[in-house]
């Protein structure tokens, strides 16, 4: 990963650095990152958890980018009013669509008056992550900090919140055409220096006691193409957000012309979140690109990408995203923005 500009390779420059006779571990640069948006709806909506497209994955992801765009960081007050809105807490609709069961218990309690984090396992915070790693992809330190922060106000599950910052950094990491083992050592380097910090005080801590050695263990796995076969090589638990997470990195290493089958794959094991993270951090890698299935709102997607990774800092000329799903939801003109 990342964290110095001097050290970025230029856009349109590949590093000659090699696992192997065949096997570089940087690709093209693509974008810095500005595809983030674009392969995360893809992926949400090939995980297929709303059955028109993308979901409240999606919505929430975009919440998130736009107070990113406008104000450079998260705010947890006004992100919090920003989601409910979407909720209809303005006396609107709700217009969020297929939440998981995690996310729509957070809301009630919301609503009710104090968004408590969730004690059970998630793997939500996989997605909700992935905008903070193209915010602040040349700092790392800010990436581990922020998707921590932003872990610890859905989630106080150590492997749920650590989930989500192995997801921000690889995403970070990716914005600079990391790819096979080089994607993995750089999120290593990443997160094992915080991994205490991750965890500290929250239900499950020891959980993360592992974490550095299954991260160490990745990267003879890259190459594996099997959903499946990557869930059983990190330990076969589908219900551990953390061994989830890894299975999506391992198939988000690979470089293939066929960008989209990791994300396939990444959906068959863990759904619309995990499509969406893979899909996010694939983005970031190859930029904006149509994807193979068709998903309304792709424009507005590329547009918030391109502006959470340069500018400009200003989403007054953007659409309004309550608005946008309001109208996606009624139906009453169907196609793209």
């Amino acid at each position: 990963m990342e964290s110095n500009e001097s050290t970025t390779p230029p856009a349109e420059e590949v590093a000659v650095l090699e696992d192997g006779p065949a096997d570089p571990l940087f690709s093209l640069v693509a974008g810095e990152g500005d595809g983030f948006m674009l392969g995360a709806a893809a992926g949400d909506a090939a995980g297929g958890a709303w059955e028109l497209g993308y979901s409240a994955i999606t919505e929430q992801i975009t919440v998130i980018s736009y107070q990113l765009i406008e104000h450079g960081h998260l705010d947890t007050t006004r992100l919090i009013r920003d989601l409910r809105e979407l909720d209809g807490s303005e006396e609107g609709d709700p217009v969020y669509r297929a939440e998981t069961a995690h996310f729509r218990a957070w809301l009630d309690r919301a609503a009710a008056g104090s968004p408590v984090p969730e004690e059970e396992p998630s793997l939500d915070g996989v997605a909700r992550a992935v905008p903070l790693g193209v915010a602040f992809r040349r700092d790392p330190q800010a990436v581990t900090s922020e998707a921590t922060e932003l872990g610890r106000l859905f989630d106080r599950d150590a492997g749920s919140v650590a989930a989500g910052v192995v997801a921000a950094v690889a995403v970070a990491a990716s914005c600079f055409g990391q790819s096979g083992r080089d994607l993995i050592i750089g999120v290593t380097e990443a997160v094992v220096p915080v991994i205490k910090t991750v965890g500290n005080g929250l239900y499950g801590e020891r959980r993360l006691d592992t974490l550095e050695t299954e991260l160490g263990r990745l990267p003879e796995a890259v190459g594996v193409g099997d959903g499946n076969e990557a869930l059983e090589y990190v330990g076969g638990d589908a219900f551990d957000p953390i061994q989830v997470m890894l299975a999506g990195l391992i198939l988000a290493a690979q470089t293939t012309d066929r960008h989209h089958t990791p994300i396939e794959q990444a959906a068959k094991i863990g759904g619309s979140t995990l499509g969406a993270a893979v899909g996010a951090i694939i983005g970031a890698r190859v930029g904006i690109r149509p994807w193979p299935w068709a998903f309304a709102n792709d424009t507005w997607f590329a547009e918030i990408g391109r502006r959470v990774t340069r500018g400009p800092d200003e989403v007054r000329d953007l659409p309004i995203p309550y608005a946008v799903e309001q109208h996606l939801i009624s139906g009453s003109s169907p196609g793209f923005l």
